[in-house]
């Protein structure tokens, strides 16, 4: 255990250091577990949603662009206000990720969910944006949402089921 949190410590000031300097954090997770841990994935191991197939993004679906945007996003650092590229809140996370697709989307959790079409969670497709009071979260499929969920915490899987609302860009 003491191994594994100063592992901890010296990923996070690496992706400290790199932040100062402007940098984009390190593609990797940049903390031990990261991908299949209950804490920051599908818990008892289960399979992540399913990758969208690769494909050239002009001919992708805008969502799935989106999606896969995020989905490139996680292990990076939540940061109050952020719009990326070294840390996203919420809301900066799923503008960015639809800035990505070629989509200009309102920038706060609120404005997003009154300002886009309301859909079911029976219609819901990866790039939807799924909400609950003062928090959104990007659907990526198989009832898994990508989102940055705090402070200290760095941008994780998390149920669908958590979330309230839906809406469409």
């Amino acid at each position: 255990m003491r191994s594994t949190a100063a592992l901890l410590v010296f990923a996070l000031s690496l992706v400290a250091c790199a932040r100062g300097r402007g940098e984009a954090p390190p593609a990797y997770a940049p903390y031990p577990g990261a991908y299949g841990s209950p804490t920051y994935g599908p818990p008892g191991g289960a399979a992540y949603p399913p990758t969208p197939p690769a494909g050239p993004a002009s001919f992708a679906e805008p969502g799935v662009v989106a999606a896969e945007f995020a989905r490139s996003r996680l292990g990076y650092a939540y940061c109050w206000g952020g719009n990326g590229p070294t840390c996203y809140d919420c809301s900066g996370l799923t503008h960015a990720a639809w800035r990505q697709a070629g989509k200009s989307i309102p920038r706060t959790s609120e404005s997003q969910v009154e300002g886009l079409r309301a859909i079911s969670f029976a219609e819901l497709r990866p790039g939807d944006i799924v909400w609950r009071p003062g928090h959104v979260g990007l659907y990526v499929g198989g009832g898994w949402v990508i989102h940055a969920p705090g402070t200290g915490k760095p941008i994780a899987y998390q149920e669908v089921s958590r979330f309230q609302k839906a809406v469409r860009p």
